[in-house]
């Protein structure tokens, strides 16, 4: 269909009327306010940024692991409560990826039986409620939102508790981007803080104006069926890009930024006709010979004057990869002791387990800073060969929808995607139920479930109800 008849089509519809899902504008904020409230209760602490290493100390880790939280528990039972409202308020029809529905379900499958074999079925009970908490949320916001309007939510979500992350910092006097061990934390872990602006920076790549097939002519938004709630100008949305860019290297976080910028080129290169490509990868060949002409030039030596630079002031560090180097083995002897299933779904880091190795390493720890080691931990090598599985399926499936519907909502989900299996090499982030990996999550149920019908039957079927 050419984008004359979609624009023809769009002068019949209310332009303030809803989504492109029949979704009222102020239930998408409702939603917004929802997940918002639920996520900065459980994961959010406005003192972080006077914290010891910006987290806990290992006796309020073992409290935390003996206890458990009852308004953490509270508030996943209400996010599951809005993904069940929202699963029964759409119409939208089921369309499997079989590619990638497969493996999600037989890790499903396999996480919820590990209460079998887990070392403290009782955790691992307590775990699997809120992961199906966040299972039925997802599937509600998978079938209700388009990729487009996730991106919409996400910005909604990720950009407040951002900007609230900065007022805490000056209010409490501790931003202070001058001083040489400063790290951007708001109200979580900076490397934590550095995964969030990610996913901002990604959705807001999204939200550009969606190319047309046929002659990758710009459409206006809503010709697509899409919300007008969403439309923001076009240098808003790269002003948000580079602001994100710049409080991502303030929490200098190293393997986050540089996934970081791998995900945006891997979208933007994604998205970009071959001879922009061309173009640009010309431009950029020149300006790095340039560069490397103009330091031989100013007499500096890469190896060392650069060394702090790249390291974002952190060099004393990097020896010992922030510790990582003194955890991996010790993480390493436990998953040796139960290799293929692992010890239930995320069942390890018990309170004697998080005391003996912070005792060990006489520091608190209570994640392996890795990935691919904490589904191992969990679900072991099954475990981990289902999670690869799923990976490689959804950024199959991102990069084919992106190619061939040159929608840029997709964005957040082969970005994210990719930022994640880079980022897995050093911390854990992504395997844990935070706001960002939820979200992402949400992307790829999309995808698996739903988004065969896409945005592409939206235009044609529901925006005409």
């Amino acid at each position: 269909m050419s984008a004359a008849a979609f624009s023809a089509g769009s002068l019949r519809r209310p332009v303030f009327a809803a989504s492109a899902v029949g979704l009222p504008h102020w239930h998408l904020a409702l939603i917004a306010v929802v997940v918002g409230l639920v996520f900065f209760v459980t994961e959010h602490n406005l003192g972080t940024s006077r914290a010891v290493a910006y987290t806990q100390t290992a006796e309020e880790m073992v409290l935390a692991a003996l206890g458990g939280n009852a308004v953490r528990r509270i508030a996943f039972l209400v996010l599951a409560g809005a993904g069940i409202w929202l699963l029964g308020q759409s119409k939208q029809p089921l369309k499997i990826n079989w590619w990638l529905a497969t493996p999600i379900a037989a890790y499903a499958a396999l996480a919820a039986t590990s209460v079998f074999w887990s070392i403290d079925p009782a955790l691992c009970f307590r775990r699997l409620i809120v992961g199906g908490c966040c299972v039925a949320a997802g599937l509600g916001f998978a079938r209700r939102f388009s990729l487009h309007e996730l991106c919409v939510l996400t910005v909604a979500l990720i950009g407040p508790l951002v900007l609230i992350g900065l007022a805490a910092e000056l209010c409490l006097g501790t931003f202070r981007p001058w001083a040489g061990g400063y790290r951007f934390a708001g109200t979580v872990h900076p490397n934590t803080q550095g995964m969030y602006l990610t996913a901002l920076a990604l959705a807001a790549l999204g939200l550009r104006p969606r190319l047309s097939e046929s002659k990758l002519s710009r459409v206006p938004l809503q010709d697509f069926g899409r919300s007008e709630f969403a439309r923001i100008p076009r240098r808003g949305l790269w002003l948000m890009v580079g602001a994100c860019l710049v409080l991502a290297l303030l929490t200098k976080s190293r393997t986050a930024n540089a996934a970081t910028l791998i995900a945006l080129s891997s979208v933007l290169a994604t998205q970009m006709p071959w001879q922009q490509k061309a173009l640009l990868a010309g431009v950029g060949g020149w300006l790095a010979l340039a560069a490397l002409w103009a330091i031989w030039v100013l007499g500096y030596d890469p190896l060392n004057d650069f060394r702090e630079a790249l390291l974002l002031g952190r060099a004393e560090e990097s020896d010992t990869l922030s510790g990582r180097a003194f955890i991996w083995p010790v993480v390493s002897d436990f998953i040796r002791q139960r290799p293929w299933l692992g010890y239930g779904h995320e069942s390890f880091w018990t309170a004697e387990a998080i005391e003996v190795i912070s005792e060990e390493l006489e520091w608190g720890v209570r994640e392996a800073h890795n990935g691919y080691l904490e589904i191992m931990l969990s679900t072991g090598i099954v475990g981990l060969t289902l999670a690869v599985l799923v990976v490689v399926a959804a950024l199959a499936a991102a990069v084919r929808g992106a190619t061939q519907s040159h929608d840029p909502a997709y964005a957040l989900p082969l970005g994210m995607l990719i930022f994640g299996m880079l980022v897995s090499a050093m911390e854990s982030g992504m395997t844990v139920i935070m706001l960002p990996s939820f979200l992402v999550g949400c992307c790829v149920v999309r995808m698996a479930f739903f988004e065969g019908t896409g945005n592409r039957g939206q235009e044609t079927g529901e925006a005409g109800e």
